[in-house]
């Protein structure tokens, strides 16, 4: 086969819903991420410049006030108040360090506010992204000039993480506030998008063969005309699948009416023939007598033929028509037929299995089931050479199920449908609505199996009803 030939691979299903819930969420947490990371930048960058540009104030500041408030002889900062830095420390959220040149402990101040604290994943990650560039190192000088300290400036993390934090809630808010409305999205179109699931569970029961199935009514405008689209189809193809049964029970039925009077006329006709033909040669021979020895071998022979041709013509006429087919009913005529093939194949044990009434089926359906019983005998003891074919038929509330399994050599016989005997079977299986298949078994064998819906045990006037027709 061309590549051309070769159907393209079916794109992959998508999932409206569920994209669409996806989506939005991704979307939401992503501008969360980013507006969070912009949150965290600026302050950042905002807490870098005000400790680099306040450094040299906060130095005059402090000089100042030693300057104003210790003799200057005093050069220690233990009682050092940062009055003049209050303000300006409260602003920009800062904390100062300083010692004296007399190597004492340093002395640490931060004039961050008392506000509500920040969780310690918002405090360490703010740290970890301000670094250490947020520092200013200054020197304390008392007049005129003279070094009396160093100080480390550096921001109130804990303050200005809380700052942050707030600014991350409202973050988060709108975040929550967009999944809300993903939410009431969602449901609604969840909801006009429910009927998808009866929808192909419609579609599951008509590829199944029920054409019965038939679509919801959904409220949405756009599925609603698919529906009435795809219920208007299914009815015509319910209206033609019909059709073409009862044409095709039809056929079967003028064939087996063909059956039938062939078989009357070749008993009628050639089976009297043959009974007088016999009865002159019998004749013949008494009158000949010693007369003509010469003719009795001839007549012996014509006698011997002749009952062998009567011999072929019965066989003939019970595979034309079964006459325990007609007198003594379904499972009569199978044991018949069982009974035959044992006699034909004494090697070959031959069992049958009957569960249910089977004797009470229409016409065709008794006549298709002894036919495909016959055909998938003669089949396996022709070709298959088994030791062992086992006959099940069985009727209960789903319908009927004919099954033939031997245990022969079956790889060479033909699977695929393109003889005529398995044509035939197939047809009559089809003609009644049921499924038909031949499969092999392993390591070796057939199955030969004919499923036939419960419909098919109805009388044939029946079909027309849609409540019927739909089992």
């Amino acid at each position: 086969m061309s590549e051309a030939a070769i159907p393209a691979p079916a794109p992959p299903g998508f999932d409206l819903k569920r994209h669409l819930i996806i989506r939005v969420t991704l979307f939401a947490c992503l501008i969360c991420i980013l507006a969070s990371a912009v949150i965290f930048d600026q302050a950042a960058r905002r807490i870098r410049e005000h400790v680099q540009r306040s450094g040299a104030t906060i130095e005059q500041l402090i000089a100042r006030e030693l300057d104003d408030e210790r003799p200057s002889f005093d050069r220690r900062f233990d009682q050092l108040q940062f009055s003049m830095l209050s303000e300006l420390g409260l602003l920009l959220k800062l904390c100062i360090t300083v010692q004296d040149i007399y190597g004492s402990d340093p002395f640490t101040r931060c004039f961050g506010t008392e506000e509500a604290r920040a969780p310690d994943w918002v405090t360490a990650v703010l740290h970890r992204w301000i670094g250490d560039e947020a520092r200013y190192a200054g020197l304390i000088r008392r007049y005129p000039g003279i070094k009396v300290g160093e100080f480390l400036l550096n921001t109130d993390v804990e303050s200005e993480s809380a700052e942050v934090w707030s600014q991350l809630q409202l973050v988060l808010a709108i975040t929550v506030g967009v999944l809300l409305v993903n939410l009431l999205v969602y449901l609604p179109v969840r909801r006009a998008l429910r009927p998808t699931d009866r929808i192909l569970d419609t579609i599951g029961r008509l590829e199944a063969g029920d054409l019965s199935a038939r679509m919801p009514r959904p409220k949405l405008i756009e599925l609603r005309r698919i529906a009435e689209g795809f219920d208007h189809l299914a009815e015509r193809l319910q209206r033609t699948d019909r059709r073409q049964r009862q044409l095709a029970q039809r056929l079967l039925s003028v064939r087996e009416e063909e059956r039938r009077r062939l078989a009357r006329e070749l008993h009628d006709e050639f089976g009297q023939s043959l009974t007088s033909i016999r009865a002159e040669a019998s004749m013949v021979a008494e009158d000949a007598g010693d007369k003509m020895p010469e003719l009795q071998p001839s007549l012996t022979a014509i006698g011997r033929m002749t009952g062998d041709m009567m011999e072929n013509l019965q066989r003939i006429l019970h595979q034309l028509r079964p006459v325990a087919l007609e007198e003594f009913g379904l499972h009569a005529s199978l044991e018949q037929l069982v009974s035959s093939a044992r006699r034909a194949r004494p090697g070959c044990e031959v069992s049958l299995s009957v569960a249910g009434e089977v004797d009470d089926l229409p016409d065709d359906l008794t006549a298709s089931l002894y036919r495909i019983t016959q055909e998938g005998l003669n089949n396996a003891l022709r070709h298959a050479e088994p030791q062992r074919i086992d006959i099940t038929l069985t009727r209960d509330e789903s319908g009927l199920h004919l099954a033939i399994v031997d245990d022969g050599a079956g790889g060479h016989r033909d699977t695929r449908g393109s003889g005529l005997g398995v044509l035939g079977m197939t047809e009559r299986v089809e003609a009644l609505g049921g499924r038909f298949s031949m499969t092999p078994r392993a390591p070796n064998g057939m199955t030969v199996d004919a499923c036939f819906p419960k419909r098919a045990a109805e009388p044939e006037e029946d079909w027309d009803d849609p409540s019927v027709a739909g089992r």
